[in-house]
């Protein structure tokens, strides 16, 4: 959580810098066309390196979020390969079955165990997942 504030944060002052930056640009592209030659080489100079200083800013803010977004992929995949054990339980009859499957294999009324047998669960059925950790 605390890496997504940072990175929206990072983006709000790279857009507001960009958007300062383009203000400034305009005013200095209007004093060039009034006749102000020899500061013209200068400012041109200037943005040109401040252009190359906003797209690395950028290139570094579109890295990192494929960066994160890969990283959020691999976590999301190794997670569900976890092995858990699932416990379904009759509340009538007060039996309770255990069974070990990965957590993609368990849905809302079916388990897939990790030899292969697909359970289906009754309405009546409760599923209770235990972290095998």
């Amino acid at each position: 959580m605390l890496g997504k504030f940072l990175l929206t944060a990072a983006i709000i002052v790279l857009a507001v810098y960009a958007i300062r930056q383009r203000a400034g640009s305009t005013a200095q592209r209007r004093d060039d066309a009034h006749g102000a030659g020899a500061a013209a080489s200068d400012g041109q100079t200037g943005l040109f390196s401040r252009r190359n200083l906003i797209q690395t800013a950028a290139g570094v803010v579109v890295v990192t979020m494929i960066a994160g977004s890969a990283l959020a992929l691999l976590q999301g995949w190794e997670r569900a390969r976890d092995v858990v054990t699932v416990e379904v339980s009759n509340p009538i009859t007060g039996a309770v079955e255990r069974f070990e499957a990965k957590r993609s294999d368990v849905g809302d009324r079916s388990i897939r165990t990790l030899d292969g047998r697909r359970i289906r669960v009754s309405e009546v059925e409760r599923i209770i997942i235990h972290e095998d950790r």
